[in-house]
């Protein structure tokens, strides 16, 4: 597997990941930091396609209500975004 496939491979498992409450803390430091950044470098990804990918992410999973299990109203969804 070729340093491309496996920073693809990365993102990919940690966006499946986010979709799962209980690792959407873990992954919004990822996709924040220097991780995501290494490797959508890795993967060749210029500055557009970060955004799709990141806006398509934070579209997909709302957060919960705080033990409640309810999804959070549109207002209070976390934004990822590159900085």
């Amino acid at each position: 597997m070729g340093m491309r496939a496996l920073a693809e491979a990365i993102m990919l498992q940690a966006a499946e990941d986010f979709l799962r409450e209980d690792r959407q803390e873990e992954d919004i430091v990822f996709f924040v930091g220097e991780g995501f950044r290494l490797c959508s470098e890795m993967a060749a990804m210029d500055h557009a396609a970060k955004c799709v990918f990141l806006d398509m992410i934070g579209k997909s999973a709302p957060l919960r209500s705080a033990g409640r299990g309810k999804p959070a109203s549109t207002g209070s969804q976390r934004v990822l975004h590159i900085g």
